[in-house]
């Protein structure tokens, strides 16, 4: 006992090294159940009639596009395979890439068509003052799409004059501006449902939104992701990143556990 609780630090890194490699090179699959705030998104998602418009926020960067890229991946897949329209936009300038290369993969996989199936409106400055003016006025807060297209001229947004004519709306965050701009500037004033996926450490601000009924559902971190995928039946990167993840906190946790084992034993002996 007096051993294990002197253990070198230097032990522990090599079990958790050892065993989130192992976790990484060997293909296994661990249980996935989707909680009630995921499944909320996906149900509000999967109830729209086919060819009904959605519009996604894409609001972060590449800082966070390890935990919300699966989670954007995992909705895209969900609207194509239900034939949506996807109308895509984002609110802050590093979101223009990675938007942009998110809806060409999906688009590539289900063969849709660009202004028929998905119209990517791009980037504008204005932060929480887009939201507002998307909601009086869609054609003049985004006169034309990222192609140089009005929106009038596409099937897409032709009929999309306001946010009041969204079947439903879903915002990826990773900060400022986010859900929380999104609530109160746009579901609050233009009454769509809101469905949201922000980072892990993020998500527990928000649930008080979700108790009021402003927000229908959330995915947070990885692990929504994951959940996500699961009930598209699509496992992907967010299932494949719990994998080490899980097993690198259970040896974390046996550690922790021995060591109170021991030092619990220790005393009892003296």
């Amino acid at each position: 006992m007096e051993r294990l609780l002197n253990l070198d630090r230097r032990v522990v890194y090599l079990f958790v090294f050892v065993s989130v490699t192992l976790a990484l090179l060997i293909d296994f699959r661990l249980p996935v159940r989707a909680t009630p705030n995921v499944r909320a998104v996906y149900d509000g998602i999967e109830a729209l009639p086919e060819d009904s418009n959605i519009l996604i926020s894409f609001d972060f960067g590449p800082s966070t596009v390890t935990e919300l890229g699966p989670m954007s991946r995992a909705v895209l897949h969900h609207c194509f395979r239900k034939n949506l329209r996807v109308i895509a936009v984002t609110l802050i300038p590093e979101g223009l890439g990675i938007t942009q290369n998110l809806l060409e993969e999906a688009a590539q996989e289900f063969g849709a068509e660009y202004g028929k199936d998905y119209v990517f409106l791009g980037y504008k400055a204005g932060n929480e003052a887009m939201i507002l003016n998307m909601g009086q006025d869609m054609r003049r807060a985004f006169d034309r799409d990222i192609r140089g297209n009005a929106l009038a001229d596409m099937s897409a947004t032709r009929e999309i004059r306001s946010l009041r004519d969204l079947s439903y709306v879903v915002n990826l965050a990773a900060g400022y501006p986010g859900v929380e701009e999104w609530i109160q500037y746009g579901q609050e004033r233009y009454d769509f449902p809101l469905g949201a996926g922000v980072t892990a450490v993020m998500a527990p601000d928000f649930f008080p939104f979700l108790q009021s009924g402003q927000l229908q559902g959330l995915l947070g971190g990885l692990a929504g992701a994951a959940e996500y995928e699961h009930l598209i039946d699509k496992p992907d990167k967010a299932i494949g990143g719990m994998r080490p993840q899980s097993v690198g906190h259970v040896v974390i946790i046996t550690f922790i556990l021995f060591g109170n084992l021991a030092y619990f034993a220790g005393r009892s002996r003296q």
